[in-house]
This record gives C-alpha cells, sequence and structure tokens, in this order.
C-alpha cells in the first residue's frame, strides 16, 4: 500500500504541509531526497501526534480514573466561600475504571497518568526474538524467504532491544526506517521489505488476537507499487533480444553450452522463473488428452505459479530429448534455496562480455525475459487473464472474475502458441 503523505517540494527541498485542529503546520524537511523527505515526515507527524496527546492529557486532567479523582477530593476537604452552593444540578458522570491489562496494551499511546507502573504479565512470550521465530516457523513459505526473514529479525530485534511487539507504535517503526535509511544505507526498496516483513508478523498476531489496535507498521511504504514496477526489471523488445540470442554465435551454444541454450529458449517464450526451468525433468513435459504438448511446473515462487504451460512442438521435443538423456540440466543451486539464478545468468554474462554485447542492454538476465514476453503478448492482443494463467499471477479483479477456475492449458495453447513459434522462427531457433 503507498504511503500518501502531505508534502510537496518547494525550490530545492521537500516541505511538509497539514492542518490540525484548524492550525496549519509548515516545516521544511530540509532535504532533496524524497524517501528520505518521506522519513522525517513520518517522524515529525509523530511527534506532532504525541505532543497533542500530551496537551489532551493536561486539558482533560479532572477526568482522571477514579482513584485520582478520590485522592483530590481527599486532598480538599474546604469549600471556598466564593462559590455558591449548588442546586439542580446534574449527577457527576460515572467513569468507569479501565482493566488493567487493555491500559498496558494501550499505554503508548495514551496520556502520561495512565501509564501502568508493570508491563504486560504475559511479555515474554511476545519478545520480538520469540515471535519472529515462531512466524517463520509456522509460515509455509520456500527455504530462500525464511533466510531472508531471518537476516530481517536479526536487525529489528535489536534495534528495539527485543521488547514486547505488542508496545511498538507508528513513531517506532518510523525510527527505524530512519535507521535503515541513514546508518544501514538501505534503499527505499530494501526497507519496504524489511517493514513488509514485521506489518506481516504483526498482522499474523491481530488475526489470532494477540494484538490490539491498528497495525502500527501499516502504509509506511517508501516505494509505491507503480514506482516499484518502474524502477525493476523492465521488458525488452525482442529486437533487442534477437541482436543477442538471435546472433549466429549464441547458436553456437547448442554445441557448447547445450542446457543454457534451450533454457534460454524456453525462458523467452514461457515467462517461467529461472528456478522453475532450472529443475525441470523429463517428468515434467507432458501432452494433454487433446494433444498439447506442456510444461506442468510445480514448486514455483507462488501458489498461483503451480500451472501448466503450452510449448510447441519445436522446442518440446529437443527439451524432451536433452532431460531424458541427461536427468535434468545439470545446473547447481545455489545455497539457501536461492534457486539457479547464477548457474544461468552467469554464462549468459560471460557470453556478452566475450563477443562486447554488453551495451545491447545493460540490465539484460533472465528475469527480463518474463517480462519481455508478457509484454509482448499484451502489446499483441492477448488478454490480460491469459497472460496471468501464463506467468502464475493471481488476479482476482471483476474484468476476470467471470472466470471461475483457470483456463485449460489447451486453451492457453489456442491464444498463445502462434506467438510462441513467431518469436522462436524470430530468434532463428533450431536443434
Amino acid at each position: 500500500m503507498a504511503l500518501t503523505l502531505p508534502i510537496y517540494k518547494r525550490g530545492n527541498t521537500f516541505v511538509l504541509h497539514i492542518r490540525i485542529d484548524g492550525r496549519q503546520i509548515k516545516r521544511s524537511l530540509a532535504t532533496n531526497d524524497s524517501a528520505l523527505a518521506k522519513l522525517r515526515a513520518m517522524q515529525l507527524l509523530g511527534q506532532i501526534t504525541t505532543d497533542r496527546l500530551g496537551l489532551g492529557a493536561e486539558k482533560q486532567k479532572f477526568s482522571a480514573p477514579p482513584t485520582q479523582l478520590e485522592a483530590h477530593r481527599e486532598a480538599s476537604t474546604e469549600v471556598p466561600s466564593d462559590i455558591p452552593p449548588v442546586s439542580n444540578a446534574l449527577p457527576p458522570p460515572v467513569l468507569t475504571p479501565i482493566p488493567a491489562q487493555a491500559v498496558a496494551r494501550n499505554a503508548h499511546v495514551l496520556p502520561t497518568f495512565f501509564t501502568p507502573k508493570k508491563a504486560l504479565e504475559d511479555a515474554a512470550l511476545f519478545k520480538m526474538a520469540r515471535v519472529f521465530s515462531e512466524y517463520i516457523a509456522v509460515k509455509k513459505i520456500k527455504e530462500v524467504t525464511k533466510v531472508d526473514y531471518a537476516s530481517y529479525a536479526k536487525e529489528i530485534t535489536p534495534f528495539f532491544k527485543n521488547r514486547d511487539i505488542r508496545s511498538l507504535t507508528e513513531r517506532d517503526v518510523s525510527e527505524l526506517i530512519l535507521h535503515f535509511r541513514t546508518e544501514h544505507g538501505n534503499d527505499p526498496r530494501t526497507i519496504d521489505n524489511k517493514i513488509g516483513f514485521l506489518r506481516a508478523v504483526i498482522n499474523h498476531l491481530v488475526k489470532n488476537g494477540q494484538f490490539y489496535g491498528a497495525n502500527p507498521a501499516a502504509a509506511k511504504n517508501l516505494v509505491s507499487k507503480r514506482e516499484r514496477r518502474q524502477s525493476g526489471t523492465k521488458p525488452i523488445a525482442y529486437n533487442d533480444l534477437k541482436a543477442v540470442f538471435g546472433d549466429s554465435r549464441f547458436a553456437k551454444m547448442r554445441n557448447d553450452k547445450p542446457n543454457i541454450y534451450l533454457i534460454v529458449m524456453t525462458g523467452l517464450i514461457t515467462g517461467m522463473r529461472v528456478s522453475s526451468v532450472g529443475r525441470l525433468t523429463a517428468e515434467d513435459l507432458k501432452i494433454s488428452m487433446k494433444g498439447t504438448p506442456y510444461i506442468d511446473i510445480s514448486g514455483d515462487k507462488t501458489i498461483a505459479g503451480n500451472r501448466d504451460i503450452p510449448i510447441p512442438n519445436i522446442l518440446f521435443e529437443p527439451l524432451q530429448e536433452y532431460l531424458t538423456v541427461h536427468g535434468g540440466f545439470g545446473l547447481t543451486e545455489r545455497g539457501g534455496g536461492k534457486g539457479y539464478s547464477d548457474a544461468v545468468n552467469k554464462p549468459i554474462k560471460a557470453f556478452l562480455k566475450e563477443h562486447r554485447l554488453e551495451g545491447v542492454h545493460k540490465k539484460l538476465s533472465f528475469h527480463a525475459f518474463r517480462k519481455s514476453f508478457n509484454d509482448h503478448l499484451l502489446k499483441s492482443g492477448v488478454e490480460r487473464y491469459i497472460c496471468g494463467a501464463l506467468l502464475g499471477h493471481v488476479d482476482e479483479t471483476m474484468t476476470t472474475g467471470i472466470y471461475a477456475d483457470a483456463p485449460s492449458v489447451d486453451v492457453l495453447a489456442e491464444r498463445v502458441e502462434h506467438h510462441q513459434k513467431e518469436i522462436l522462427n524470430y530468434l532463428t531457433f533450431s536443434w
């Protein structure tokens, strides 16, 4: 979820401009960096909120709990002579004491005289180190994600001194973001990933009735979805891809590195992730009842990623032949469940460097094939729900809601097979 803040750029610096209780507040954020401006704005808003709570406590000091009112009455036994007797007055309001545990859980947002003298009795169960490890253990996530989450937990826990996670406030999270940005030098995307982990853990506690109130890590993204799409791997037009993979020199890969040649061609016409292609075996290549050759993908990055992808016979048969003979592509997977990206991207980069083709596209990687294929299909008029089914994207919009189930592999083949053949022909694929 993108974070919307009342900031704008004036000259060479960002400015916070907000109106609270009819009062206009303008503050220079003293930076030209949009990400840092967001951090400082969140800190400043947190400070303003804290100050307002303090003022509120001062104005409502006579609305304190009954125990404090009783103490006040005992200390004031004399009635000043200038106060007339009260007749026909409304009875004083009945103040219901706040339960001790409720007060404790909300101590971080209440005025100081509400703050409990002791922590929650079950605080040891909600220490961050324990909560993080339990979350990572109970969630059904891939090994690579577990490794990432564990590293995030190791950074977040000491910053908050392993405190009770239920005591976190929005201001605390804003300070953590600023810490990552200034002390660790993390870029906004990395920070969003770390805060996303914290947000997911707290959401898990909320669902289980173990965290009260709003999630303090909600709406803290520094990078919007649109910015994330624009700053990530860009799709590459197939005429640019042809300059590399349609080159006669790359065709020699058929003899030198046939596994890399087949993997690249498969990625270029399926949009499969490198991890899914790298682990293929002959058993994953199948033919439907209607005679459609396809790849049966399981164990992909997402649940929606487990799918069937049609593939033309011109490539299906060489894949089947190679995988049957060799039992797989023979790649070495990175440790910690990191997949086959190094095993595939390194030979590609070595080829580019050897033939001085690095300048064709500076960010050429296997993942770029995925976006290139999707972009090519969309521009060719293929429906979004077809593209989503091919790439393993979840789409729950009303536009595609009429399709109760994912389209069959035969339907997918009808819509995209001629595009796949066109690409292979354009890249002069042969075996």
